[in-house]
């Protein structure tokens, strides 16, 4: 198992980031996790498409700065809000070139696409894989059966691996007590995975209830299971949003919605509520918890930067998305920033 100073210690970037790597890493911080798109516009190793370039080129300017990158594979597609359109819908990540999802050709094309984005990709990338975003939930997997979801994960890390031997290839769970959760790691890691660690996605206080605390329960239980290290891939606490208890039904949900958006206030809490002090002191206790667990390779903080809005439904200061950031939308630090830093040099 990896000692406390080999652990990752890394940082989503998401929503509208910039190049502000000197602060990252001030912080401690020096992993961050970004994605890898599509790579071809017209055809399987065609012309490449002007989303994977400059997404190469993000992670090109990242590297530069000295960052040491966790790439995620292309998923299956996602509900976002099209603030062209002002409506959410499924964006599909593949296009019909790719074949028919399910289809062996199907699975055929993921790896070779992922083998490609490997080797296209090379030293600016870590050993450490993504693939693929909590395939177990309908935001990022639709309606699309266990053999079509975990299908195309073990595509994509068996494409990794073909391109880099030593790559670390692993899915993020986002349900893990959820029925779905667990089912969907079971099929993907039945035998003949080219998988090496599991990875999971919790929000406690927020999207669940629980506090931090009970991720010692996530990670003794994956383990457990898998008889693998365990990456918490995203996790962390938004400092934005009042609560209540009343939920909308779901007939007012739109669909690519979440309760949160609808309501635009949370339904779980960490003791203190959303605030700027609750997150940081959350921030540190999993820090604390992530150095000391024997089973966890370390972890990827959810995130740099608060959004302007919500992904979900469009909305500015929904507490879906807006405020997870340890830094605000000017860049200006929050308290977490602070915790994150002194908790890094004293656990780490």
């Amino acid at each position: 198992m990896a000692t406390k100073s080999e652990k990752v210690i890394g940082i989503c970037y998401a929503y509208n980031c910039g190049e502000e790597y000197d602060m990252v890493k001030d912080m401690g911080v020096h992993w961050i996790r970004m994605g890898a798109p599509f790579p071809w516009a017209d055809k399987m190793f065609g012309t490449l498409s002007e989303a994977y370039v400059t997404a190469k080129e993000k992670i090109r300017v990242a590297h530069k700065y000295g960052m040491k990158i966790m790439a995620t594979s292309p998923g299956l597609g996602g509900y976002r809000f099209d603030p062209v359109k002002k409506v959410t819908y499924w964006h599909d990540s593949w296009p019909a070139f790719a074949g028919e999802k399910g289809t062996q050709s199907f699975f055929d094309n993921v790896r070779l696409t992922t083998k490609f984005i490997c080797e296209d990709l090379g030293d600016l990338v870590s050993d450490i894989w993504q693939n693929m975003n909590e395939i177990d939930i309908p935001v990022f997997a639709k309606d699309y059966i266990l053999e079509v979801t975990t299908g195309t994960a073990r595509a994509s890390a068996e494409g990794v691996v073909e391109a880099n031997p030593k790559a670390l290839c692993g899915i993020n769970l986002a349900n893990y007590y959820g029925e779905n959760g667990l089912t969907t790691a079971d099929m993907a890691y039945r035998p003949g995975h080219k998988f090496g660690y599991i990875g999971d996605d919790q929000y406690f206080g927020s999207w669940q209830d629980r506090d931090v605390d009970a991720w010692k329960d996530v990670i003794d239980g994956l383990y457990k299971r898998y008889n693998l290290p365990v990456l918490a891939n995203e996790w962390g606490y938004s400092s934005g949003g009042d609560v209540t208890k009343v939920r909308p039904e779901e007939k007012d949900i739109l669909l690519g919605w979440t309760d949160v958006c609808t309501a635009k206030k949370w339904f779980n809490e960490s003791k203190g509520g959303h605030t700027e002090e609750v997150q940081a002191e959350y921030l540190r206790r999993g820090l604390e918890l992530f150095a000391n667990h024997p089973h966890c390779m370390g972890s990827f903080m959810f995130c740099w930067r608060d959004a302007h809005n919500c992904y979900h439904c469009g909305q500015t200061e929904c507490p879906a998305e807006c405020f997870w950031g340890v830094v605000g939308e000017d860049l200006k630090p929050k308290k977490a920033y602070y915790a994150i830093k002194k908790a890094i040099a004293e656990y780490y």
